[in-house]
C-alpha cells in the first residue's frame, strides 16, 4: 500500500512539472474532500446536461426534426450585420442583469452614433451636391448667347406719375384693435380734463367691446364682462391701499357666487330650450319651474337615479334642492324641502339664511338674533360628520356641505362637472368671519387663492390653450394682478391686458407696487399670501414704447395716467417718460407737437402743442422742456439741449452750453450745413431773445457768450479775407493789444470772461499774428496801401512807411508778450509760431 502511494506521489510530481507553463498562474491547493465534492458536483451537472439533451433528441426526433444537424446548420449562419439588443433575462439574477442593461446602453450609444454619422454624411454630401449645381447653373447662364432686340416686339414705356402728400407722415403702428383703444383713453382723458364727472372706463371699455364685434373676439367680451362684474363693488378711495381693501373677501365672494349663479341659470335655460318636449316647462318663469323642468332631463333615464334618496314618482328631491342652491334660489330650495316633507332641521336653516341674504340684498341691519342658530348648526354638522360622510346620495351629501360650509377637501366627483362648478363649490364653503369654527376642515378666501394660482396653476387648467378660463378662474377668486399679468404674456392679449390694469386702477381696485422699478408682478412682505401687486407703469411703459414715435399724441395719452406715480428719484413719472420720449426724437416735428410754436408777439411764451390739453397737471410745458435739456445735456447732445432750453426759457443754462460748444468751431470757416453754422444760428435767435427780455444770467457768462458773439464775426472777417473788418473787431471789444502798454489792459479783461475763452484765445493771437504779418509783408513789397488797411488807427496812414513797418513790429511784439504774460499755459506750438513770426518782422 506504501508502495503504491509512493508511485502515485511521483506521477503527481511528474504531471505537475510537465504542465507547468513559462507564464506566472495562480496555483490551485485543494484537500481531498474538497476535490472529491467538486467531482460530484461536476457529474451532477454532466449527467443533467446529458439527460436534457437525450429528452431533445427524443422529443424533435418524434417530430422528423434531426437535431445533431440543425445544430451544426445554426453554428454555420453568419453574426446578424446590425447590434441587436441582448435578451432579457430572469428578475432574480440581478448580476446578468446589471450586465445586460449595460451592453444594451452600450449598443444603443453605438448605434446612435452610426445613425448620426450617416445622416452628417447625408447632409453634407447633399450640400457639396447643391453648391456644384449651383457653380454648374452660372456656367450655362454666362454661355448662353443673349437674344437680339430684333427678336422682341418694341415696347413703349409709359410714365406714370405718383402723387405724393406735401408732409408725409410716418405709417401708424397701431392695428385695429388698439386704435380703439386709444380712441377710448382719448375721450377718458378729455373728460376728465374739462372737469366734469369720471365715468367708469370698465363699464366704457366693455360697451366698446361688445360693438365692435367684428374686431374683438366672444372670448374677450366674455373676459371684460367678467372682470366688469366682479369690480363693481362698493367704490374704494385712491387714500387707502387696495390690497388693504380686499384682505376681507367676502363683498368679492358674493359677486362671484352671483356671477357664476347667473351663468348657471343661463345654462339650465338653453338646455330647457333644447328640450321643451322632455322638460315639460311651464307655470310661473321662475327658478322652481326651471329646476323642476331641468331635472325632469337630467333624470330622465331611470339609471339616472340610483342611489338617489327621497324620490317620489320618479322625481328625486335632492338634485332639486341642489340645483336651486347652484342657481342662487335658497327659497326654490326651500319650497322643495316642504314639499319633500324630510329634515325640518336643514329647512330651517335655510329659512334663516334665506331671511338673512334678504336684509343684505337690501342694505338692512342685521341683529345678532336674526342670524342662523348656533345650536341648530352645530346639530346638523355632527349629522353630517356622521351619517352623510357615507351618503349615497351626492347631492344630499352636496346640500349639506353648502349649507353648513364645510368639508372643503370633499370632491363631490358626482355633482362638480366642470370648472364653474369646483370654483361655486369651494366659494360656497368658504370660512368667513360671520360663521363660528365647529371642526377643524375649514376654507379661508387666502386659501382659495393659493389652492388656484399655486397648487394647480397654469399647468392644471392648461392656461395657454385655455386663456379665458384661466382669467376668469383668478378673477373670479379675487386675483386681478396676477390674471392680468398671465393676459399680458401674449402679444394678442397684451392690448385687453393693458387697458384692463387701466380701468381697474382708475376705480382704485388695483393693488400696485411703491416702487415703479420692481417687476411686472410682485409681491409685498405686509400683503397677506398669495397676494399680488401689478405694477402698471411698468405695463403701460413697455405698452407704449412700440409706437410713441408713431403715434406721439396717443402715447401722451397714455403717459398721462401715468401723473399720480413717482419715480425713484421723487420725479413725476408722467413727465419723465415725455421727457425720455423726446431724448431719443427731438427733431422739430416732434418739438411742435409737443409744445408748439413761439408766440410772435413773446418769443418766451409757446402757444399750442399737445401738452396744452392737460391743464389739470402740477408741471408745464416749460418745467418739461427744461428737464428735457437736463437729459439731453447729460447724453452730450449740447444742440437739441439749447434748443429746449429755448423753449424752458432756461437762458442761463442754454448760455452756457452755447458757449462751451461755440469755443470749440469758433475759428472754423463758415461752410454750409456744418455745426458752426448751426450754433451761428442759434447765436443770433439768442441775441435776438436778450435784447427783448432781461434774463437772469450769470455776469462772466453773459460776457463770455458777448465775446464769442464778437468772435464769430471775427473769424468771418478773417477766413474770407476782409482784414479791416478783422482789425475793427479785436479793436473795438479790445480782445488783442495795439502796444506793450495794453497787455495788461487785455490780459485783465480776459480774465473777467469764463475760462471757455481760454480754449480759442491760442487761435485768436495766431489768427491776429497772420493777420499783422500779412499787413507787414504788403506793406514791405511796397503795395498800395489806400485800398488796405494796416490798423484801425486811419492817421497811421499817412506816416511814412518805416513809421508803419514799426507799428506792426509793436503790435506783434506785444502779442507775443500776452502769450508770454497769460496766467495760462499756452500751446508750445502758438508759442513757437508767435515767436517765429515776430522774428521774421524785424
Amino acid at each position: 500500500m506504501a508502495l503504491n502511494l509512493n508511485e502515485l506521489l511521483q506521477q503527481a510530481q511528474r504531471l505537475s512539472n510537465e504542465t507547468q507553463i513559462d507564464t506566472e498562474m495562480p496555483r490551485v491547493d485543494r484537500t481531498l474532500s474538497q476535490v472529491l465534492q467538486a467531482t460530484q458536483e461536476l457529474h451532477e451537472r454532466v449527467t443533467q446536461a446529458g439527460t436534457n439533451d437525450l429528452q431533445a433528441h427524443i422529443l424533435l426526433g418524434s417530430r422528423g426534426v434531426d437535431l445533431p444537424k440543425l445544430t451544426q446548420k445554426l453554428e454555420t449562419l453568419s453574426a446578424s450585420q446590425s447590434f441587436e439588443p441582448i435578451n432579457p433575462i430572469g428578475d432574480t439574477d440581478v448580476e446578468g442583469y446589471l450586465k445586460n442593461e449595460r451592453e444594451n446602453a452600450i449598443i444603443a450609444v453605438i448605434e446612435e452614433t452610426n445613425k448620426n454619422i450617416f445622416k452628417s454624411v447625408e447632409r453634407n454630401k447633399m450640400r457639396c451636391i447643391l453648391a456644384e449645381w449651383g457653380e454648374e447653373k452660372e456656367h450655362l447662364l454666362n454661355a448662353l448667347v443673349g437674344p437680339n432686340q430684333e427678336d422682341f416686339p418694341e415696347v413703349h414705356r409709359h410714365m406714370v406719375s405718383t402723387v405724393l402728400p406735401q408732409t408725409a407722415m410716418p405709417r401708424s403702428r397701431l392695428n385695429r384693435v388698439e386704435a380703439l383703444y386709444a380712441q377710448q383713453i382719448t375721450i377718458y382723458n378729455e373728460v376728465h380734463n374739462q372737469g366734469s364727472q369720471r365715468t367708469n372706463l370698465l363699464n366704457q371699455f366693455t360697451q366698446m367691446v361688445k360693438e365692435q364685434e367684428t374686431v374683438m373676439d366672444v372670448q374677450i367680451s366674455e373676459m371684460w364682462s367678467v372682470l366688469t362684474y366682479m369690480a363693481n363693488v362698493t367704490p374704494l378711495s385712491r387714500s387707502v391701499e387696495p390690497a388693504k381693501l380686499r384682505q376681507n373677501g367676502l363683498p368679492l365672494v358674493q359677486k362671484a357666487l352671483s356671477y357664476l349663479e347667473q351663468c348657471y341659470k343661463r345654462y339650465m335655460n338653453t338646455v330647457i330650450q333644447k328640450n321643451r318636449l322632455i322638460g315639460l316647462r311651464g307655470g310661473v318663469p321662475n327658478v322652481y319651474n326651471t329646476v323642476c323642468s331641468y331635472v325632469t332631463i337630467a333624470f330622465q333615464s331611470p339609471h339616472s337615479l340610483v342611489g338617489l334618496l327621497d324620490v317620489s314618482d320618479g322625481r328625486p328631491l335632492w338634485p332639486h334642492v341642489y340645483y336651486s342652491l347652484r342657481s342662487g334660489d335658497l327659497g326654490a330650495a326651500v319650497q322643495f324641502l316642504k314639499e319633500g316633507g324630510v329634515c325640518p332641521d336643514l329647512m330651517k336653516l335655510l329659512q334663516a339664511k334665506h331671511k338673512l341674504k334678504q336684509k343684505q340684498d337690501h342694505l338692512h341691519p342685521l341683529n345678532e338674533t336674526e342670524r342662523p342658530t348656533v345650536k341648530l348648526e352645530g346639530q346638523l354638522k355632527l349629522e353630517y360628520c356622521n351619517k352623510l360622510r357615507i351618503c349615497t346620495d351626492p347631492f344630499k351629501k352636496a346640500v349639506y356641505a353648502i349649507v353648513l360650509a364645510c368639508d372643503p377637501n370633499e370632491p363631490h366627483q358626482e355633482v362638480v362637472r366642470t370648472i364653474d362648478d369646483f370654483l361655486w363649490m369651494q366659494l360656497s364653503v368658504l370660512d368667513t368671519a360671520e360663521r363660528i369654527d365647529y371642526d377643524l376642515e375649514r376654507l379661508s378666501y387666502g386659501d382659495l387663492q393659493s389652492l388656484i394660482l399655486e397648487k394647480y396653476g397654469e399647468h392644471y387648467f392648461n392656461a395657454r390653450e385655455k386663456t379665458p378660463l384661466y382669467f376668469q378662474v383668478l378673477v373670479l377668486t379675487g386675483q386681478f394682478e396676477a390674471a392680468l399679468e398671465f393676459l399680458a404674456r401674449t402679444d394678442a392679449n397684451r392690448p385687453h391686458a393693458v387697458h384692463m390694469a387701466i380701468a381697474l386702477n382708475e376705480q382704485y381696485m388695483l393693488a400696485t407696487p411703491n416702487d415703479i422699478q420692481k417687476p411686472l408682478l410682485s409681491t409685498d412682505p405686509t400683503d397677506p399670501p398669495p397676494m399680488r401687486r401689478l405694477n402698471l407703469a411698468r405695463l403701460i411703459i413697455m405698452y407704449t414704447k412700440c409706437f410713441e414715435q408713431t403715434d406721439t399724441v396717443e402715447a401722451l395719452q397714455y403717459y398721462y395716467l401715468l401723473r399720480n406715480f413717482k419715480t425713484s428719484d421723487g420725479r413725476n413719472l408722467m413727465m419723465s417718460c415725455v421727457c425720455d420720449m423726446l431724448v431719443e426724437n427731438c427733431d422739430e416735428n416732434m418739438l411742435l407737437l409737443i409744445f408748439g410754436s413761439p408766440d410772435p408777439s413773446d418769443p418766451w411764451r409757446y402757444v399750442g402743442g399737445i401738452l396744452s390739453q392737460f391743464s389739470n397737471l402740477d408741471y408745464d410745458k416749460y418745467i418739461l422742456a427744461g428737464m428735457v435739456g437736463d437729459e439731453l445735456a447729460h447724453r452730450t447732445k449740447f444742440e437739441a439741449a439749447i434748443r429746449l432750453y429755448f423753449i424752458g426759457g432756461q437762458l442761463d443754462k442754454a448760455l452756457r452750453l452755447l458757449c462751451s460748444l461755440l469755443t470749440q468751431v469758433v475759428h472754423q470757416p463758415a461752410e454750409k450745413g456744418s455745426v458752426r453754422e448751426q450754433l451761428t444760428v442759434m447765436s443770433e435767435r439768442m441775441n435776438e431773445s436778450l435784447s427783448r427780455r432781461i434774463a437772469d444770467i450769470d455776469e462772466p457768462v453773459m460776457r463770455t457768450y458777448r465775446m464769442l458773439a464778437e468772435l464769430i464775426k471775427f473769424f468771418d472777417y478773417y477766413h474770407s479775407g476782409q482784414s479791416r473788418l478783422a482789425d475793427e473787431v479785436l479793436n473795438r471789444n479790445r480782445i488783442t493789444p495795439n502796444s506793450c502798454a495794453e497787455v495788461d489792459e487785455c490780459v485783465n479783461k480776459l480774465k473777467l470772461v469764463g475760462t471757455d475763452m481760454i480754449k480759442v484765445l491760442p487761435d485768436v493771437l495766431l489768427a491776429a499774428m497772420d493777420l499783422i504779418y500779412g499787413q507787414y509783408l504788403e506793406m514791405k513789397a511796397g503795395a498800395n496801401i489806400s485800398s488796405r488797411s494796416i490798423s484801425s488807427n486811419d492817421e497811421l496812414l499817412s506816416e511814412p512807411k518805416e513809421e508803419i513797418l514799426s507799428h506792426l513790429r509793436q503790435r506783434a511784439k506785444a502779442l507775443t508778450n500776452m502769450a508770454a504774460t497769460l496766467p495760462y499755459r499756452m500751446p508750445s506750438d502758438t508759442n513757437n509760431r508767435l515767436v517765429q513770426l515776430e522774428i521774421l518782422m524785424h
